[in-house]
């Protein structure tokens, strides 16, 4: 900031410095929303129709083995682990209660008021 001095580019610095750090919080806001349905919508595949709702032993390897590939496609943080957290956030909430958390957590308080 050492080359700006005329009150008006220092106005305008921190106007496009407000303008930069306001996007990036908007984006890491829809990021992590995209995030948190995603791993919520793979639990629900996962325990809707290869578990059938019910926790069986053979369902374990399908998940082992379901990581795996998965890892090989997309690399390292689709571990077993991930998955049953996954699986977890399905049995945890309803379709309603994530939409809702997502919802609130994307609502138009979040856009600048200039807009």
């Amino acid at each position: 900031m050492k080359d700006i001095e005329k009150p008006t580019e220092i106005r305008l610095y921190s106007d496009v410095c407000s303008l930069i750090e306001n996007t990036r919080q908007r984006i890491a806001t829809t990021a992590n929303a995209e995030i948190i349905m995603l791993h919520w919508q793979i639990g629900v595949r996962i325990k809707e129709d290869v578990l059938l709702n019910q926790r069986a032993d053979y369902g374990k390897e399908i998940v082992k083995n379901l990581a795996k590939i998965l890892t090989e496609k997309y690399g390292k943080g689709w571990s077993d682990r991930k998955l049953l957290h996954c699986i977890r956030s399905a049995y945890t909430f309803t379709e309603e209660q994530i939409v809702y958390a997502v919802r609130t957590q994307l609502s138009w308080t979040h856009l600048p008021s200039s807009l």
